[in-house]
């Protein structure tokens, strides 16, 4: 399937609002979800989890997506997210043309987000919030998985961003648990900090 067809598919499946999954090269299972915005590098999905709920969304690059199909069993999801009471999400607001884009609207709107660099390090996302964007570089303000919060912001190269979520249960947890950032330690007495994982 060319990049052409691809994103012909993808824009047929946000009109119709057809459940979808696809592969990526970067993990072994199905995204699966509902396309709700396409951009000139990153599409944006309204994800269902395994469990059948929706679970925020997810900002992923369009070149790294392979085998793209509809769903199955589609009826099924669809019954059982309307008899949990799981409403279709408002598609937010947010900018694709550019991971610095999604990462700056999405960041006005959600308290956390998670940036993945996968095809440098396959194994590790980053959890936090976004500060600013400059020279090429997002400096964010990571949350651990305890909740609690780095004072010293982390540069991550925008061009190595391959996917960034957002709005789903285990970053609310985070952002609930954690509550707002402490005020990061000046960048001007901290040497640029660039990271690669979370060891």
């Amino acid at each position: 399937m060319t990049a052409k067809d691809t994103r012909q598919q993808l824009t047929r499946a946000m009109q119709e609002r057809r459940l979808m999954r696809f592969h990526r090269r970067f993990e072994d299972g199905w995204v699966k979800g509902y396309v709700v915005g396409i951009g000139p590098v990153f599409m944006m999905l309204s994800e269902v989890g395994d469990h059948i709920r929706f679970n925020g969304f997810g900002c992923y690059r369009l070149s790294d997506v392979k085998n793209l199909q509809p769903a199955p069993y589609p009826q099924f999801v669809e019954a059982a997210l309307e008899k949990r009471s799981e409403t279709f999400p408002e598609t937010p607001p947010v900018a694709l043309n550019s991971a610095s884009d999604i990462l700056l609207t999405a960041s006005r709107l959600f308290p956390v987000v998670t940036v993945h660099a996968e095809a440098e390090t396959p194994e590790a996302c980053h959890i936090g919030a976004v500060i600013s964007i400059e020279g090429g570089l997002v400096w964010m303000q990571d949350i651990g998985p305890d909740a609690v919060w780095e004072t010293q912001p982390a540069a991550r190269r925008l061009a190595t961003v391959t996917r960034i979520d957002f709005g789903g249960g285990y970053e609310t947890a985070l952002a609930l648990v954690g509550g707002p950032p402490p005020a990061p330690i000046e960048r001007e007495r901290t040497p640029l900090r660039l990271v690669a994982d979370n060891g």
